[in-house]
């Protein structure tokens, strides 16, 4: 039985929500697409754009809520050989990492908001392809969440298998130290 079968309807949705969260931001993101290339008629843009804009808000919010709890069903679809998938995922590990540095996110980022205002109908694909890549960053970082105990970035390279130096020895109960 879910954990969230007990609590109110809203803690459900939220709850549920915040697990599909990934797929739906995806979604915003085309659906922001759509709408830059295709845009609604006359004054229904403004309602559109705030409602994109809040959807994407919330959904992001219940997204790092949901990451922050043990969730059952991301448990359950965790593979039997979380290794081997994280060596297939290995580019989506490096995008992670390398996309929260600075020196690549403000780079990243002032691409990604002056693609806004390139003219003509090639910007205008140019700037699809562009918000379109956030698409791979959000699966890179779902990915990476998944199985970060196996990622080669977090572990100095030794996929969690290398001992870390600097952490002392673990204490048994009675004051014996193992080494």
């Amino acid at each position: 039985m879910h954990a969230y079968a007990d609590s109110p309807r809203g803690g459900r949705v939220a709850a549920v929500w915040g697990h599909l969260a990934p797929e739906l931001l995806c979604g915003a993101i085309v659906a922001v697409i759509i709408v830059g290339l295709q845009p609604p008629p006359g004054l229904l843009l403004l309602p559109v754009s705030v409602a994109l804009i809040s959807f994407v808000v919330a959904t992001w919010l219940l997204m790092r809520r949901h990451d922050r709890g043990l969730c059952e069903q991301c448990v359950a679809a965790m593979p039997l050989d979380a290794a081997a998938a994280a060596v297939r995922y290995r580019r989506r590990f490096w995008m992670a990492h390398t996309g929260s540095e600075r020196r690549f996110l403000v780079p990243y980022l002032a691409v990604l908001i002056g693609s806004n205002f390139a003219p003509g109908t090639l910007g205008r694909i140019g700037w699809a392809v562009v918000q379109a890549s956030m698409i791979y960053l959000i699966m890179s970082q779902v990915t990476h969440r998944r199985l970060q105990p196996w990622c080669p970035w977090c572990s100095a390279g030794g996929g969690g298998s290398k001992r870390d130096e600097h952490a002392p020895d673990p204490v048994l109960p009675d004051d014996r130290q193992l080494v």
